[in-house]
């Protein structure tokens, strides 16, 4: 009887100690799989429904679960702040950001990383260094891009140009700007003005771009040589502006040079209502913020600043370049 008593405690224990250890093995599978938060400056535009699709093919590529939370809106600072707050309570593995401001968000990337979640920063800049890496458009170079096309169209340094910035202390649109600025104005062009939009929507930026432009029309005539925006909202703002100026009986010669690809202002770019476009590529930089944050992860070397590619579109282009067809969504 002692040694059956004795047979039973050993199985016993052997069972505890299978299960225990299949449960351990469990445990350790799941931890496997990386929780990363992907933070966008807001979820209410075509350009970050793109951004989103490339995020969620690299975390099918990676096999990690992916929370994507962001602000309706591009102007809702405070908001962004608590949702990058909320992830770090969360204990997600790790956070792609994508600023809505370089200052106002640089404490929370700070705290993210002490409590140990390392964040990826990506299409916009902040402050500081505690980010791993910095995924984006090289913004200034698209800025140069479109001030090199504008002195190609123009083709006199006196020209006098406005410039349409986005949400002040942006740092993607406020490179963008910078870089055309500095590009025409070193061609001689005059700057007359560059106004920031009313609020961070289309309606906004009409608003802003309408009184603007309405300063200068004298004699029946828009005294003006060249328009630059610097995201979609600013360039469809402008262009419906211009609309509106033109059905008013307003004489109307302008070069346009927009930013980004929404359908609405690639056919304002078809239809000849805007002479070019700069183009990013924001599935890409989607993909690559989620790619990057899984290899530092890993403990893979990332680099200090990945780009993602900016190229100027024009309707000459678009007919010769498949490739940039599809990039932009543009009808063959």
């Amino acid at each position: 009887m002692r040694n059956l008593t004795f047979g039973l405690v050993c199985l016993a224990c052997l069972l505890g100690l299978v299960g225990c250890g299949s449960q351990d093995q469990g445990a350790g599978g799941d931890a496997e799989k990386l929780s990363l938060a992907v933070i966008p400056k807001c979820t209410s535009s075509e350009f970050w429904e793109t951004v989103e699709e490339g995020a969620r093919e690299a975390a099918a590529k990676y096999q990690v679960d992916l929370r994507w939370e962001g602000t309706l809106t591009e102007t809702e600072i405070a908001e962004q702040n608590k949702i990058i707050e909320n992830m770090v309570n969360l204990d997600v593995d790790g956070i792609a950001l994508a600023p809505l401001n370089r200052k106002a968000m640089r404490k929370q990337v700070e705290n993210a990383a002490a409590a140990g979640v390392p964040v990826a920063i990506f299409d916009s800049g902040v402050d500081g260094d505690a980010h791993v890496s910095f995924v984006a458009t090289n913004n200034v170079l698209g800025g140069e891009l479109a001030g090199k096309h504008m002195i190609e169209l123009l083709g006199k340094p006196e020209a006098e140009l406005i410039v349409f910035r986005y949400v002040q202390g942006t740092a993607s649109t406020e490179a963008r700007a910078q870089g055309f600025i500095d590009t025409v104005k070193a061609a001689g062009m005059k700057l007359l003005a560059d106004p920031y939009p009313e609020d961070g929507s289309v309606a906004g930026c009409k608003k802003t771009a309408g009184n603007t432009l309405e300063t200068y029309i004298r004699d029946g005539k828009l005294q003006l040589d060249g328009i630059f925006c610097c995201n979609d909202r600013s360039s469809m703002g402008a262009v419906a502006a211009l609309e509106d100026i033109r059905k008013s009986g307003i004489d109307v010669d302008v070069k346009c040079i927009g930013f980004d690809f929404p359908p609405k202002l690639v056919a304002a770019l078809q239809e000849g209502k805007v002479d070019a476009i700069i183009a990013q590529d924001p599935r890409r930089m989607g993909f690559l913020a989620v790619e990057t944050l899984v290899k530092h992860l890993k403990g893979e070397e990332v680099a200090d600043f990945i780009d993602t590619g900016v190229q100027l579109v024009t309707t000459e282009r678009l007919k010769k370049d498949a490739a940039l067809r599809k990039l932009v969504g543009a009808d063959e």
